[in-house]
């Protein structure tokens, strides 16, 4: 009976704990909304994301099935961070929101009708690309992709630990661990050149979580923390 009494007792200790924190978490973000609702931003356009790769690139990839690879990838980075962040407009956190998303074609438009290309919109003072685009603010993403490990060599390591963990007697070995990179997140909300809001988390890869899967959970991040 003391037993139950005990479990029952670290049960509500535990549920009290997650309420609190998730009030906690409630009112913070309702504070950030309020402070950036403030700035009266109405209209926003997503600028192209910028996706780096470094470290460990596989070596069986020529230079032109990396720069073929970064392409497909930083495409699929532009589509997910577009719809996560204009499917949240359209949710619970943000159904009263006045903030209307240029579309991508606009903006894209736009750009090239002022010869900009991806990699020059990176460099451009946001003020300017606002101008350029008609809109109040931009938001600008950069994912860091850092390699470590392919994912045949990520695969390898995990089945050895295994098979070591099978055999050898509390060894321990975790497995599911190797990871084949890293990523770091940064995304900001910029109007008139100040960074109204910003955030920085990372992300991992491995040979069983691929890039765009982990980009998918990026970008639903992203859109979560999001402040309109």
């Amino acid at each position: 009976m003391a037993v139950v009494l005990t479990k029952n007792l670290h049960m509500k200790q535990v549920l009290l704990l997650i309420s609190l924190s998730l009030m906690i978490s409630s009112c913070a973000r309702r504070k950030m909304m309020e402070r950036v609702q403030q700035y009266n931003i109405r209209t926003i356009a997503i600028l192209p994301a910028q996706l780096e790769v470094t470290g460990n690139i596989p070596k069986k990839l020529t230079p032109e099935q990396v720069k073929e690879m970064i392409a497909k990838n930083n495409a699929f980075l532009n589509r997910a961070l577009y719809i996560d962040l204009v499917q949240y407009v359209d949710t619970r956190l943000r159904r009263y929101s006045q903030v209307q998303f240029q579309s991508t074609e606009r903006t894209k438009k736009l750009l090239e009708e002022k010869g900009l290309s991806d990699s020059a919109v990176w460099q451009m003072d946001p003020l300017e690309l606002s101008k350029i685009l008609g809109v109040d603010a931009v938001v600008s993403t950069k994912v860091t992709q850092n390699h470590i490990l392919s994912d045949e060599v990520a695969l390898g390591i995990d089945v050895v630990g295994g098979i070591l963990n099978r055999t050898v007697p509390g060894i321990g070995i975790p497995t599911g661990a190797a990871r084949t990179s890293d990523m770091f997140v940064s995304s900001a909300l910029i109007k008139e050149g100040y960074t109204v809001w910003s955030t920085r988390f990372t992300n991992q890869t491995d040979w069983n979580y691929p890039f765009q899967q982990s980009i998918q959970n990026v970008t639903r991040a992203i859109a979560r923390r999001f402040p309109l």
